[in-house]
C-alpha cells in the first residue's frame, strides 16, 4: 500500500510540475549542460558522477516546491473526506444529542449541501470560490444548530430555554433553505446542460450564490450577538 501510495503521490506531483512551462525550460536547460560538460571533459567518470548529481539536485528542487504546494489544499471545504471531518467535530459538541431526530436531518441537510455544491462545481469550476463560501456558511450553520442542541441540556431558566429553541428554530430553517437552494442550483446546472438556453440559464448562478451567501451570514450573525442580552 505504501508503494501504490507513493507512486500515486508522484504521478499527481508530475502532473502539477509540467503545467509550468519552466519545467520543461530546467530539464532542457539541465540536460544541454550536462551534455556539454561531459563532451569537454571527455566523457570522464567524474564528469558523469557529478554533473549526474548537480543536475539531480537542481531537478529535486525545483519539484520539491510542488509538494509543498500540495499542503494548503488539505484545508478546502470541497474535499469530502475534510468536511465529514468537519461535522464529526461538530457531532462532539454536543455528545448524546447527535442521536436527536432533529440533529440526524441537520447533518443531512449539512451533508447533502456538500454534495450538491461538488456537483455544481465539476460542471461550472468557476463557481469554485462561491460555492467554497457557501460551504463555509454551511458548516457555521450546522455549528449553531449543534450548539443550540447542546445549550439545551444546559440551560436552566425559562427566558434563556425559549430564546435557545428560537436560535435552534432559526438555525435548522437556515440550513433547510440553503441546502434546498442548493439542491434547486444543482438541478438548474445539470438541466441548462440539456437545452439551448444554458448559457442564460448558467448567468443566473453567481448571482443567487452570492444572495445565498449574504443570507447565510446574516442570519449568522444575530446569534453571536444574543450572548450579551442580559437575563430576566
Amino acid at each position: 500500500m505504501l508503494i501504490v501510495h507513493a507512486i500515486v503521490g508522484m504521478t499527481i506531483l508530475w502532473r502539477r510540475a509540467f503545467r509550468y512551462s519552466q519545467t520543461y525550460f530546467l530539464i532542457g536547460g539541465a540536460a544541454l549542460g550536462y551534455l556539454a560538460l561531459l563532451v569537454f571533459t571527455g566523457f570522464r567518470l567524474v564528469s558523469l558522477v557529478v554533473g549526474g548529481a548537480i543536475v539531480a539536485i537542481m531537478l529535486m528542487g525545483w519539484f520539491r516546491q510542488f509538494h509543498r504546494d500540495r499542503v494548503p489544499t488539505t484545508g478546502n471545504l470541497m474535499e469530502r473526506e475534510l468536511f465529514l471531518a468537519r461535522l464529526d467535530g461538530i457531532v462532539a459538541k454536543i455528545g448524546k444529542g447527535e442521536n436527536s431526530a432533529g440533529w440526524q436531518e441537520a447533518y443531512r441537510w449539512a451533508l447533502d449541501s456538500h454534495g450538491a455544491a461538488l456537483q455544481i462545481a465539476e460542471r461550472d469550476p468557476l463557481l469554485l470560490p462561491d460555492l467554497v463560501e457557501t460551504l463555509v456558511t454551511v458548516e457555521a450553520l450546522a455549528d449553531q444548530v449543534a450548539s443550540s442542541y447542546f445549550a439545551l441540556t444546559q440551560v436552566q431558566t425559562d427566558t434563556y430555554r425559549g430564546l435557545t429553541q428560537q436560535h435552534l428554530a432559526e438555525s435548522r430553517d437556515r440550513l433547510q433553505q440553503t441546502h434546498n437552494q442548493l439542491q434547486q442550483l444543482r438541478d438548474q446546472v445539470l438541466l441548462s446542460q440539456l437545452t439551448q438556453e444554458a448559457g442564460a440559464a448558467d448567468g443566473s448562478l453567481p448571482t443567487r450564490l452570492q444572495v445565498l451567501i449574504e443570507a447565510n451570514k446574516t442570519a449568522l450573525q444575530p446569534v453571536e450577538s444574543s450572548d450579551d442580552q442580559p437575563s430576566k
